[in-house]
């Protein structure tokens, strides 16, 4: 499932903010997008009150009827003003509103009116029989206005608000209200200014995220690219913490060094202490009269030395003084397979052009030596080829280590031996592992080979791999980084 959250601790950061801050406006959004539509219920129903506690007080004075009403063939006419029913205008099919109709009732009581119900309903359409009891449709208003040369534009109307009120003679005044859009662009507005506090808030977190991520960037680059003692202290830069954390690295990658240092010197020492007595052992060996007895012993000693020399450089893997340089690659496999060659070992390479690569020449020379030994002394023979390529989808190794390289420069050195067992493959990695019986000191190995041939390698970025070929035979590849 693709993760919807970015990846970084500033991103995740970010999008809490903005989520939050956009529910929050959400909230503020709907609730005065309410608050206005019951301010427009408010207004109406007040106006509707208001019209009908003046026809209220003019229906008490001397000859209202004559000077209000004028007669249309059989039928009384009132324009604007309520009408007066035996029954209530408002039917059981309307949508009434209890609260309009309490605080209705209240004001006119605050008033004096003397009223004995009221109903209050919304209707979205003018019913027929209100047409002429209606207030707020604004027609001599807008007259006014043009006339005054104001072109304003009328407020939409979003229904009508009905009022009948029963007064003292049981019968009901009934009048309509317009509801009016009092701010049509509210809903603009509110996004504009959602809009404006992102930018407002938003636009110094993502200056604090970038103050606070970049220091934690160079940090991130500094620890990948670890190497203790030969890397220049960090820049503390950023907020308190951050300075702090790197401090702690900075003040860690010294320690680290310095242990590494004393580690140098220890093994500088063992290696000369070691060597010395192996040397003069050698010299005493020389005299002894048995041959084969004086070759086992010199064997012996030999053997002795390759393994103090491969524990020496495994355990100093990491602090070669030696820089990566572009080297190329054939030239390199060539003069380690003429050495083999010389010997009169069966080593053989196929040639595929010039490749170079950035390499500690020293180093990938030794791992590559080791797995041809390995292929002569235990396969009888080693075939050498290059191999320059992308990520397959069978090189599991750069996928376990987190690796994501791209073009990949792979050397293969295939046997002719019996191979090794599937559960086997890996353990041969681990220091002085043996598979099987010929493989064993008596060939000259020290059990070191594969271990620091991989140690080699991951320093380089890169792996080491078995693998049983189907024709037979084993095959160990060297893969590194190509750029």
């Amino acid at each position: 499932m693709k993760r919807l959250l970015p990846k970084s601790l500033i991103g995740q950061l970010l999008a809490l903010v903005a989520v939050t801050l956009l529910i929050a406006q959400a909230i503020n959004i709907v609730l005065l997008y309410r608050g206005a539509q019951n301010q427009k219920i408010v207004e109406a129903s007040v106006a509707a009150a208001g019209r009908i506690t003046g026809e209220v007080e003019r229906m008490s004075e001397p000859g209202f009827r004559e000077r209000r009403l004028r007669r249309d063939g059989k039928r009384w006419i009132r324009r604007n003003r309520p009408s007066l029913t035996v029954q209530s205008a408002i039917g059981p099919s309307q949508r009434r509103l209890p609260a309009v109709e309490e605080r209705a009732a209240r004001a006119f009581a605050n008033m004096g009116i003397s009223v004995l119900a009221v109903q209050v309903a919304q209707v979205e359409t003018l019913p027929a029989n209100m047409t002429n009891s209606v207030i707020g449709r604004g027609g001599e208003r807008r007259k006014t206005m043009r006339a005054v040369g104001y072109r304003n534009k009328p407020r939409p109307i979003d229904g009508y608000i009905l009022m009948s009120a029963q007064i003292a003679d049981g019968q009901w005044l009934n009048i309509a209200s317009t509801i009016r859009d009092r701010n049509p662009r509210l809903v603009r507005t509110l996004l504009f200014q959602t809009a404006v506090i992102y930018l407002i808030l938003l636009i110094p977190l993502i200056w604090l995220g970038r103050h606070i991520s970049r220091p934690l960037k160079a940090l991130t680059k500094g620890a990948e690219d670890f190497r203790p003692g030969a890397q220049e202290p960090i820049a503390e830069s950023g907020p308190p913490d951050t300075r702090q954390l790197i401090a702690a690295f900075n003040e860690m990658n010294g320690r680290v060094g310095a242990m590494l240092d004393e580690k140098d010197v220890m093994l500088g020492a063992i290696g000369h202490d070691l060597r010395t007595p192996l040397a003069a052992l050698r010299v005493r060996v020389e005299s002894v009269e048995d041959e084969d007895e004086r070759n086992r012993m010199i064997a012996g000693i030999d053997d002795m030395d390759r393994t103090l020399d491969d524990i020496l450089s495994l355990a100093r893997l990491g602090r070669s003084k030696e820089a990566a340089e572009p080297t190329d690659i054939s030239a390199l496999i060539e003069t380690v397979a003429d050495e083999f060659t010389d010997m009169g070992a069966d080593v053989s390479f196929t040639r595929s052009g010039r490749i170079t690569a950035p390499i500690r020449a020293t180093l990938i020379r030794r791992a590559l030596r080791n797995l041809i030994s390995n292929a002569v002394n235990y396969g009888q023979s080693a075939a050498i080829s290059v191999e320059k390529s992308g990520d397959k989808d069978g090189d599991k190794s750069g996928d376990k280590r987190g690796d994501k390289r791209g073009d990949k420069l792979v050397i293969h050195v295939d046997d002719q031996g019996p191979g090794l067992a599937e559960d086997q493959i890996e353990a041969m990695f681990e220091p002085f592992a043996r598979a099987e019986i010929s493989r064993n000191r008596a060939t000259g190995g020290s059990g070191l080979g594969l271990t620091l041939a991989r140690a080699i390698m991951r320093d380089h970025g890169g792996d080491v791999q078995l693998k049983n070929r189907a024709e037979g035979g084993l095959r160990a590849s060297l893969i590194l980084s190509a750029n």
